[in-house]
């Protein structure tokens, strides 16, 4: 199955979270940015402040992944 783009991302995390769902997407280590040396994902999806215990976040190298993995950390 092909991968959302990002567009489709953020319509993804607007229809789960409703106006705080949030997309980030951060490049491949190939390409030289402040990702930092232990980052292992570029798809990041959330429900907002990440700094709240009610945070949802999930992380993927593709934005499916990052969506399925922040459904296992809702349940």
């Amino acid at each position: 199955m092909k991968d959302m783009t990002e567009k489709q991302a953020r319509a993804e995390a607007l229809r789960r979270w409703g106006p705080t769902g949030t997309i980030t997407f951060r490049p491949s280590r190939t390409i030289k940015t402040e990702r930092g040396r232990l980052a292992r994902y570029c798809c990041i999806v959330g429900n907002g402040d990440g700094r709240s215990p009610y945070a949802v976040e999930g992380q993927g190298n593709t934005w499916r992944e990052a969506f399925e993995d922040a459904a296992r950390a809702e349940s």
